[in-house]
């Protein structure tokens, strides 16, 4: 008797190719390299696969990579749009990444920075930090950008104060990679919705000059990095005192800083701008894939404007804020690892909670931050710790029938009882003769059909093809069918988009939140007491003046 054969319909998609006016189209599969695409593209256009460079986004698609690797298949992904490079550039200059989002303002800047380096106006490497910094000059030799290359940060292989290292590897901070900053430049902007808090504009480009650090044996080439305008400054906010700010000008930085988990927020990188407005730079500390993080890491945790409660602008901007929205955003535009996204969403959901509970910036950062220089896990950690072991627990409890039961056959699912403990052994391990039920072809679920093109897209149907697969003889025939699982699908973990999870997480945040607020009240319940020891009425609590000063142990 022949085996049963189970079919399966792979993820593939139409890829539009578009030279001038002709458009040539090829089918492509989720497998595919991006070498073997090259290849594809070769065949049809003609140009070599060493001259060809393609982007989706901010993304430049590495060679020796899946098509998959890159969620192009992603049933929810919206940018699934590819653009082809076959240009090469030479000598001096700067561009935007091909797909990269930039502002009109900033392509302009950029447009004048590349017409001071074709005048031989070269990067100037700034003489503080740790990474490769570089000021960028217009033709009238105004410092118009700053440019940090990706292969010159903190222990990446080309860093030119000695900080060196190897790519994606441990950076200065735990929790982000070399090579990784970047990226997070790029994103603190893009997270800036409305430049609430007044992020310069800033988009990954390219550049390519002899001023950069290369290995003296290896010809000139370009380099990929975060370009940031240049803001005119009247100097840092070390240069003054905290307290000549208004509260609005602290907060937007502070909700900024939660946001991102901003691992670095010092008094050096807060600018004063002409018109005593707070500019915030430098955030490639940022996003971490951690909570490593301490109080003492934020300048403003213990300045008296975010021990204030929070002001009433900066309240509703954090009600409009939907973390959801951004790490999908974020997700389908940067290269960003699944826990990094995790962690900005709990932070932001944690802001959330703390300041509709009454919470000042400052408590809600003694839940989020560790307290001083100690080792022990800050509360939102120990938050975290207890959702994923809650999660795991429950799904380990599942039994594997019962994770099975959406792919059980229709004998199964049609009888009138249930199994006995002593069928189901038969069934599932005695009978190996048995014979496996498969669901006809109606029955497997439709495999989702996406368009990419390469320089426009257009919505097309694909061809549906089913491929025959011979199902393994033995004893696991004899297991409810798995007619309706798909083979070839791999099955990644994608915490910061897990809803069961962040039903955990959710639940003891609202209960780290209303602690906090428990504890505060307690305290001040104790002060604020007679003479002869009686607590006084406190039922207007929330709106004492003293309220927002206390913070948890």
């Amino acid at each position: 008797m022949s085996s049963p054969k189970m079919k399966f319909k792979p993820q593939k998609a139409q890829l539009s190719v578009s030279i001038g006016t002709s458009v040539k189209e090829l089918v492509i599969f989720c497998w595919l390299k991006v070498s073997e695409l090259k290849q594809e593209i070769h065949k049809i256009t003609g140009i070599p696969v060493s001259d060809q460079r393609l982007f989706n986004g901010h993304v430049e698609l590495s060679n020796n990579r899946s098509l998959e690797d890159y969620s192009l298949f992603d049933k929810s992904r919206k940018n699934k749009h590819l653009v082809l490079e076959a240009k090469r550039f030479s000598g001096s200059f700067i561009r935007i990444i091909p797909g990269a989002l930039c502002s009109k303002f900033l392509q302009d800047t950029i447009h004048e920075v590349n017409q001071g380096l074709k005048l031989n106006l070269a990067p100037n490497l700034t003489w503080d930090g740790t990474g490769g910094t570089y000021f960028m000059k217009d033709p009238k030799r105004n410092v118009r950008g700053v440019f940090k290359p990706i292969d010159e940060e903190a222990y990446a292989p080309f860093n030119p104060r000695g900080y060196q290292g190897s790519m994606n590897n441990s950076g200065i901070r735990s929790g982000i990679l070399s090579g990784e900053s970047a990226y997070r430049e790029v994103a603190a902007y893009l997270l800036d919705h409305g430049n609430f808090s007044g992020v310069p504009a800033t988009a990954l480009v390219e550049s390519q000059h002899n001023h950069y650090n290369y290995n003296l044996n290896e010809p000139v080439s370009a380099k990929k990095g975060s370009f940031q305008e240049f803001i005119v400054n009247k100097g840092s906010i070390e240069d003054f005192s905290p307290s000549m700010f208004d509260k609005f000008e602290i907060q937007k930085i502070a909700i900024l800083d939660m946001r991102i988990l901003n691992m670095d927020r010092n008094e050096g990188n807060i600018l004063v701008n002409n018109k005593k407005n707070l500019i915030p730079i430098d955030h490639g500390l940022s996003i971490p894939d951690c909570f490593d993080i301490s109080e003492y890491d934020l300048c403003w945790m213990n300045w008296q404007q975010c021990k204030d409660p929070i002001d009433e602008m900066c309240l509703d901007f954090i009600n409009t804020i939907d973390p959801v929205k951004d790490i999908t955003f974020l997700n389908e535009t940067l290269p960003f690892r699944d826990k990094c996204l995790r962690n900005i969403r709990i932070s932001t959901l944690l802001m959330k909670k703390g300041a509709n509970s009454g919470l000042s910036l400052s408590q809600i950062g003694s839940i989020m931050y560790k307290d001083g220089y100690e080792q022990n896990p800050s509360i939102i950690e120990q938050v975290i710790k207890k959702s994923l072991n809650l999660y795991k627990t429950i799904n380990k409890s599942l039994s594997t029938r019962l994770k099975l039961e959406k792919c059980l056959s229709k004998k199964v699912t049609s009888r009138s009882r249930a199994y006995s403990s002593n069928e189901i052994d038969y069934l599932h391990f005695g009978d190996t003769t048995a014979k496996t039920q498969c669901s006809t072809p109606g029955e497997i679920e439709c495999a989702f059909e996406i368009q990419m093109t390469i320089s426009e897209e257009k919505e097309e149907d694909d061809e549906d093809e089913d491929l025959n697969i011979d199902e393994y003889s033995g004893r696991s025939l004899s297991l409810p069918c798995f007619a309706k699982l798909n083979s070839k699908s791999k099955k990644t973990k994608h915490e910061a988009f897990d809803k069961k999870l962040f039903y955990y997480i959710e639940s003891f945040i609202e209960l780290a939140v209303q602690q906090k607020v428990k504890d505060i009240l307690s305290k001040i319940y104790i002060e604020f007491t007679n003479p002869n020891g009686r607590v006084r009425s406190v039922s207007d609590i929330r709106n004492h003046d003293d309220f927002n000063d206390y913070e948890l142990y």
